[in-house]
């Protein structure tokens, strides 16, 4: 567990010109992580009103956490389905990405995991890493489950672990090399479970390299700093996903600047994901983007945290959203 620097003396501490912060302490233990998720998606923009399909998914999975603490795959798929309008219902999904879409139009017939790497396990496995954050064996073995749910591609399911290893440190406030190398040890520990069963299984073997190899960078303060030291790949999901954690990594007083870089180089699907990361070590606060539901999203967070283990006296999410779309502009429906 990250434990607090002391108390600088007083002609130590920074001024407040400059860029250091003081201490970290934990802050909710993760409950903010999807208040800034939603966040860190409409940042990325990919839908021009708010937050996306994304953040719906999540929001999905941290219902069915809630009520369940296990991850269901069974239940899940029925659930994510039906916000697709599987019953006959209007779609709810905003801007999906190309890959869920397939997913979604595939499960119909029965999951069957996608075979393209993607960003999208990432954001998705954030949720696991506040459920289980006291559980790193938990932590791992769900999000490769998760991610093998939805991708057969070795190097999204590790990206997804990655994740939700970051996530789940993050909610006890580690930050910095503690929190990289805390990853870097999490997935070396993982690797024959990530690439068992994956197409092209031979990526992972690069893996603790490439974690080890993003440590002298942390503390990059660009996005595109970030994605270079971590090997500059856009189309692999691992380098996305490690450049997002140099991002998150530091602690600093301007708690937004981290997920308005992730966006800028990952969209929507890499703001979340280091919204998520920053939320879950800062907890529910306000962040600069206008999006729709945030007390609610702050609601599922403490749920998630911290109880009561019920979903019942909480809006139903196609519900949610049925309404957002419908009323969100005019003919948007």
């Amino acid at each position: 567990m990250y434990a607090p620097n002391p108390m600088p003396e007083l002609e130590d501490r920074p001024d407040e010109t400059r860029s250091e912060a003081l201490y970290s302490v934990v802050a909710g233990e993760g409950d903010g992580f999807l208040l800034a998720m939603a966040a860190g998606d409409t940042a990325g923009g990919a839908w021009e009103l708010g937050y996306s399909a994304v953040t719906e998914q999540a929001t999905v999975i941290a219902y069915e956490m809630i009520t369940n603490r296990d991850l269901d795959q069974s239940r899940l798929v029925t659930a994510l389905v039906e916000m697709d309008g599987a019953d006959g219902e209007e779609p709810v999904y905003r801007a999906e990405s190309p890959e869920f879409r397939k997913w979604l139009d595939q499960s119909r017939h029965g999951a069957r995991p996608g075979e393209d790497p993607s960003l999208d396990a990432a954001p998705r496995a954030a949720v696991l890493g506040v459920a289980h954050r006291r559980d790193a064996a938990r932590v791992v073995a769900e999000a490769i489950a998760l991610g093998k749910l939805f991708h057969r591609d070795a190097g999204t399911v590790a990206s997804g672990v990655i994740a939700a290893a970051a996530v789940a440190a993050s909610c006890f406030a580690q930050s910095g090399l503690d929190l990289v190398a805390g990853v870097g040890e999490t997935v070396e520990s993982a690797l024959g479970e990530i690439a068992e069963g994956t197409s092209r299984p031979e990526r992972v073997e690069s893996l603790p390299a490439d974690v080890r190899g993003v440590l002298g960078s942390v503390g990059v303060a660009t996005g595109e700093d970030a994605l270079a030291a971590a090997g500059g790949n856009r189309d692999d999901p691992v380098h996305m996903v490690l450049a997002g954690i140099l991002l998150a990594a530091p602690v600093v007083p301007r708690h937004h600047v981290a997920i308005e870089q992730a966006a800028r180089i990952g969209g929507s699907r890499l703001g979340a994901l280091v919204g998520a990361i920053v939320g879950a070590r800062v907890g529910i606060r306000a962040w600069p983007w206008a999006f729709a539901n945030d007390t609610w999203f702050a609601e599922i967070g403490r749920r998630l945290v911290r109880g009561p283990d019920e979903v019942a006296d909480l809006p139903i999410p196609y519900a949610v959203e049925q309404h957002l779309m419908s009323g969100g502009r005019p003919g948007f429906h």
